[in-house]
């Protein structure tokens, strides 16, 4: 265009061109300027201005660099940004609690957050610089970060075995399996033991149909006249494992029905000795002496009862079994007989052990528990009713099968119900638009969901057949870790190689000790090889321990080894061939490669090594501050008065040199004893014999067990 022709350019036109120029230059001036304002910059700048009012200022400026930080790891598909803020997140100096976030350095923990990143723990969008991106949930991204009280999920997602610095997974995860959460659900990591709840083919000769009604309506609870909610008579906060389903009278009456005709596999009852019912029956002693041996066979150590005391009521004893406070008013008196006499012949799984009750124990027994262990308005709310109809009974069956209870019972014939409910075990990875929130008002991110679904199934789905459970907050939140820990198989071969298994254990005896094992239920107190309970010792070193005519003593008349516990190992009134059965084996097999008992002959102790082991106990040691020798001596420790008829003198040299090689959690504190004194204290300790002794009267066992709780 000519000079000219510019010249004729309307003054309009020079407006347009004019304003256009000076928008341009604001739009080239305004991108420097919001790239300068970016959030993740500014916490930069933040932070450069922050420790350079540090002492340590060279220190914490090491590693700054004024772009984005990026944490990448491949083969977990992480791309992580998030210490690009989180500037001083592994710096030891800024751990105190008046540094400003996000510049505080992160508690410490086993993994490295500038190898690992943030998201693999916290979640969240890695790739984001802004914190809202990063942290919440939004239209591109909806798994936001963990809130900080269920961070312990993480954990969980690759560590399958239990960890001591997660207690709040750990008892989400014991409440899973505790509420038989299993039955209906695929939960990884849970174990499904081979019987969740009783078997109820024979369920009818146990108990009334108006007992039935009565759980069925309110499981294991009694409200009283002042509308308290009970457990079998006494108040208790913990969920029962039984959940109550919402049922209607028809279908209480018709599931009652149902389940009251199941008796399959009948037997003839078993009659006490007619003799003995003649010499007790009309003795006034019977009831208090059936008490006396119930107290004396320490059924309290696996059952629970309801004490008072001072006007306080406590639940006393162990929690193995149920509580039998008002059993008596629950069970049929000829299936009681039957069932202490041989619980296997009703429950083939069962725990409870085979005693070796006399008829004269039978009777008192059964007495004392159908005459006080009762509750006479148990069951005055419920209606008469009678001998089901057969329509009722159809009614029943069916919705035994509708509600899932297939799942954790079985009947005979009827096939046992699978994955009744939906898998579980990808639940904490799920995105929102992947859960059904219904009506609900809460928030649409999945802890609100799993909360909400929790505490009340039909506020986000009308039809769930998911019974309500009444939990604390504790448990709801150890509940909610366990379940969002639990994201599904790994995506990677990198994420597969990360995860810790939980340790299988195993234990599979055979030939005479395994019927014996079997029949006493040792499994259930004991530990054998990792296998077992822990209510009483772990057994799987007993043969290096114990020497094997003490093991036969004990199992026949059980003694407590520790001053502050009454006896807990019930008196089995084992023979001598069971006793002789088991000690062989632990002493054969169950032993430690530290303490082989023929390694070392007593015969080498001589009074002068004693002499001095004794020294060494009481003056230089000072041992007696948490043992107890002679009615002397601390409380901690086990009583030593009988060391030298009970332990083995390698046990007791190997364990004075590092208890925590036999016992990794013992408290023995490990001392830097010299062969001499270790040598000098087992030859001391050896010469403390004494005999075990018959079991206390029957009366002075009476008062301790009632003045310790009946055996807890």
């Amino acid at each position: 265009m000519s000079a000219e022709e510019m010249g004729k350019l309307t003054n309009r036109t020079r407006l347009v061109f004019a304003v256009s120029s000076v928008m341009f230059l604001a739009v080239l001036a305004i991108s420097p300027v919001k790239d300068f304002r970016r959030e993740w910059k500014q916490y930069k700048r933040s932070y450069l201005h922050f420790a350079q009012t540090r002492p340590d200022t060279k220190k914490l400026l090491a590693d700054y660099r004024p772009d984005i930080d990026q944490i990448w790891l491949p083969g977990m598909n992480v791309v992580d940004r998030c210490t690009t803020c989180h500037q001083g997140i592994t710096q030891a100096s800024l751990t105190d609690q008046s540094v400003p976030q996000p510049f505080r350095a992160h508690p410490s923990i086993p993994h490295n957050a500038r190898d690992w990143g943030c998201t693999v723990c916290h979640r969240g969008q890695g790739p984001a610089t802004e914190v809202a991106e990063a942290h919440e949930s939004t239209l591109a991204w909806e798994q936001p970060i963990l809130p900080t009280r269920f961070i312990q999920a993480s954990c969980g997602t690759c560590h399958y075995a239990d960890l001591p610095e997660t207690p709040q997974l750990t008892k989400g995860r014991e409440l899973l399996a505790e509420l038989n959460c299993q039955g209906c659900h695929r939960l990884p990591g849970i174990e499904r033991p081979p019987m969740l709840g009783p078997d109820l083919t024979r369920v009818g000769t146990k108990v009334s149909r108006e007992w039935i009604y009565k759980w069925l309506k309110e499981p294991r609870t009694i409200v009283d006249k002042d509308g308290n909610v009970t457990v079998n008579g006494y108040e208790t906060e913990e969920e029962p494992r039984m959940p109550k389903f919402r049922l209607t009278e028809s279908e209480l009456r018709a599931l009652s029905g149902y389940l009251s005709v199941q008796k399959a596999k009948a037997t003839t009852p078993y009659k006490i000795d007619a003799r003995v019912v003649a010499a007790w029956s009309k003795n006034p002693e019977l009831i208090s002496q059936g008490e006396l041996r119930f107290r004396q066979m320490f059924c309290s150590t696996c059952h629970s009862l309801a004490v008072t005391r001072a006007g306080e009521t406590k639940l006393i004893g162990g929690d193995i079994g149920p509580e039998l406070t008002k059993v008596g008013s629950k069970v049929n008196p000829d299936w009681l007989i039957g069932w202490l006499r041989e619980p296997q012949s009703y429950l083939p799984h069962t725990r409870m052990p085979r005693y070796g009750w006399s008829d004269e124990d039978l009777y008192k027994v059964t007495q004392y528990i159908t005459t006080k262990l009762i509750d006479s308005d148990l069951l005055t709310s419920v209606p008469q009713l009678g001998q089901p109809t057969e329509q009722e009974i159809q009614f029943g069956h069916r919705l035994f099968l509708e509600k899932g209870c297939a799942s954790c019972h079985s009947i005979e014939g009827l096939n046992p119900q699978k994955d009744f409910g939906p898998d579980l075990s990808a639940l904490g990875g799920k995105n929102a638009s992947e859960l059904e929130f219904g009506a609900a008002k809460i928030p649409h991110h999945l802890v609100a969901y799993i909360q909400a679904k929790l505490q009340d199934p039909t506020s986000v789905n009308p039809a769930a057949r998911m019974p309500r459970y009444n939990w604390n907050q504790a448990d709801l939140d150890a509940i909610t870790t366990a379940l969002l820990s639990m994201k599904g198989a790994p995506a990677t071969s990198a994420l597969q190689n990360l995860v810790v298994p939980r340790k299988e254990v195993a234990f599979r005896p055979t030939g005479a000790f395994a019927e014996v094992y079997e029949r006493y239920k040792c499994y259930t107190c004991h530990k054998f090889n990792g296998y077992g309970g822990d209510l009483a010792p772990d057994l799987t070193y007993e043969g290096s321990r114990a020497q094997r005519q003490w093991i036969v003593d004990f199992l026949k008349n059980p003694q407590t080894l520790r001053p502050t516990l009454i006896l807990r190992m019930p008196q089995f009134n084992m023979s001598d061939k069971d006793a002789a059965t088991l000690a062989d084996y632990m002493t054969m097999v169950l032993q430690h490669p530290a303490a082989n008992p023929a390694a070392v002959d007593s015969r080498q102790f001589t009074p002068a090594m004693a002499a001095l082991g004794k020294q060494l106990y009481e003056v230089k040691y000072q041992c007696q501050s948490c043992h107890t020798i002679g009615g002397t001596g601390g409380y901690v420790g086990p009583n030593l008065n009988n060391a030298g008829g009970w332990l083995t003198p390698a046990w007791i040299e190997a364990w004075l040199r590092n208890p925590q090689a036999l016992v990794p959690d013992t408290i023995e504190p490990r001392r830097n004893f010299t062969d001499d004194e270790v040598r000098a204290l087992a030859a001391y300790l050896m010469t403390l014999r004494q005999s075990i002794k018959p079991q206390k009267t029957a009366s002075a066992t009476a008062s301790q067990a009632g003045a310790q709780g009946a055996g807890r």
